[in-house]
Order: structure tokens, then C-alpha cells, then sequence
């Protein structure tokens, strides 16, 4: 038999030996959940949640060649710097759900884009995980990008992104912005009143072709004119008469009727006004599936 002393040794080394064990396996989970977060943390940072921003094209999403990605960081450059407005493309596979435009405004601010543009700037931002993408204009650019503005240039840029021609896309995405940049700088941005079309070569080459049409018909029709003129121009009626037929016995001067015009004198309308027209928010943007 075993003594009192002897069996509570024994129970003693259980115990410890299943809180070794206990202490061994919970020291695991928590290496592996730390192991874990650190990996969710830099998925979400490849993915675009705080993802490390340089430049002017961001992608995250890997939808570029290094060519392609190269050209539009060119683009998107040179455009920022002629209009004083940052024009920026970034992709994600995942922007962590919500809503784009807020996710946008969110990288804008910490990553402090558009410092060099007095806080205007430009962001196109697509995420691969539900197909979302969002325009999203920033301080002054509000005034290019407007409401239709930003619907337009999504229309125009659907289709490429639903066939998965990114580069096309970004690279219309580009060539429309400067397109707003420039109209806004003439005081005139693209509205419902002031549509933007890509067609204006079309009338053009329409009209040219018609003027062209219209010069050569003319020229045949005088000709044709010229040659079937073969009559002697007289310069008065008299030339036309026979001497003796036609004689005048009395002349009048008859005053039959006058015509009197009357024009309301315009009074100036003093009344005066006042409004404003400035931005009331730090941005505006628009948001789709493709």
C-alpha cells in the first residue's frame, strides 16, 4: 500500500504535468493568433486599407504590367502638374467593405494626397473582391468633377472594366480628367447644360464635307448658268420698246401711306442679390459595380 504522502506526490505530478501542458498549448494559440493578426494586418495592407501609397498609381490588385503601370504614372504626373490638381488610380483586392467613397477619403487624408494641389485632387479606386469601383474629387476638382461629371466618365469607363481592359480604362479615366481640368479652367465644366462628347470629329468631318459639296455644286450650277445666258443684258426697259408706242400724257406724285415705329424706352431693374457657390464639402464622388 501506498503511504498518504506518497499518492498526493503522484496526484501533485499529475497536475502539474496537465497544467504544463494546458500552459504549453495556450503559449501556441496566442504565438499563432499573433502570427495570424500579423498576417490579416498585411493582407489588409496589400489590399488598400492602409496600403503604402507612392506616386500617382497605386496597384495594389496587380491589374497592370509594370509597362502599363509605368505610362500612366506618366500621364497621371504630368497632368497633376499642369493643372495643379493630383490625379491618382489605385487598386485593391479587397477595400474592407462599406463604402468605397468613404474608404477613398479615408486614404486621401492619412496619406496626405494632394498636398502639393492646395488639397485638389482626383482618385479612381477600384476593388477586386466585389467588383466595386469609386470617382471620388477632392477640393478645388469638385468644380471640374461634378455630379454628371463623375456619372459620365463612369459610363465611359464601364465597359472596359467589366471586359477587364484596365489599362484602357485608366487610361480614359486620364484623358477625360484633363479633358474636365481644362473646361473647369475655361469656366465652363462639363453639366447636363454644357454636355462632354467624344464625337465632335464627327460633325466636324460632316460639315467639311458638306461645305465642300456645297462649293463644288455652286460652281457647276453658275457654269451651267454662265453658258445658257445667251441674251444681250440691256441696261433699261426703253431699249426693249418700239419708237412711238408708248405715249405719256400726265404725270402725279400720289403720297398714299406712312409707316410709324414706336420702341418702349428699357428702364435698368437696380435690384441686387447675393449667393455663393463655393464648395461646402471637402468631396464629392460617385460609386458603381462593374
Amino acid at each position: 500500500m501506498m503511504s498518504n504522502r506518497a499518492v498526493w506526490d503522484s496526484t501533485g505530478a499529475k497536475i502539474f504535468s496537465v497544467v504544463k501542458r494546458f500552459l504549453f498549448v495556450a503559449a501556441l494559440c496566442i504565438i499563432g493568433f499573433a502570427v495570424w493578426a500579423q498576417a490579416g494586418m498585411l493582407y489588409v495592407s496589400a489590399g488598400g486599407n492602409t496600403p503604402s501609397f507612392q506616386g500617382w498609381v497605386q496597384d495594389d490588385a496587380g491589374l497592370l504590367s509594370s509597362e502599363e503601370e509605368e505610362a500612366l504614372e506618366e500621364e497621371c504626373a504630368r497632368v497633376s502638374r499642369q493643372y495643379n490638381t493630383g490625379v491618382y488610380i489605385i487598386t485593391t483586392p479587397d477595400f474592407g467593405g462599406g463604402d468605397i467613397k468613404d474608404w477613398q477619403s479615408r486614404i486621401f487624408t492619412e496619406y496626405g494626397l494632394g498636398t502639393e494641389s492646395s488639397g485638389s485632387g482626383v482618385m479612381l479606386a477600384i476593388s477586386m473582391a466585389k467588383r466595386d469601383w469609386g470617382l471620388v474629387g477632392f477640393g478645388a476638382a469638385q468644380e471640374a468633377f461634378t455630379t454628371y461629371g463623375r456619372e459620365r466618365l463612369g459610363e465611359k469607363i464601364l465597359d472596359d472594366l467589366s471586359d477587364g481592359e484596365f489599362y484602357d480604362a485608366f487610361e480614359r479615366y486620364v484623358s477625360m480628367a484633363e479633358d474636365y481640368l481644362t473646361a473647369a479652367e475655361k469656366g465652363k465644366p462639363y453639366t447636363e447644360e454644357h454636355p462632354y462628347g467624344e464625337g465632335w470629329r464627327i460633325p466636324t468631318i460632316i460639315g467639311l464635307s458638306f461645305l465642300l459639296s456645297f462649293c463644288v455644286s455652286l460652281g457647276v450650277v453658275l457654269s451651267w448658268k454662265k453658258s445658257m445666258n445667251t441674251r444681250v443684258l440691256r441696261n433699261g426697259a426703253m431699249e426693249y420698246m418700239r419708237a412711238g408706242s408708248f405715249q405719256l400724257y400726265n404725270q402725279t406724285d400720289r403720297f398714299l401711306y406712312h409707316t410709324v415705329t414706336r420702341t418702349k424706352r428699357q428702364t435698368e431693374n437696380h435690384s441686387s442679390g447675393s449667393g455663393s457657390s463655393g464648395m461646402h464639402s471637402s468631396s464629392s464622388g460617385t460609386s458603381g459595380k462593374f
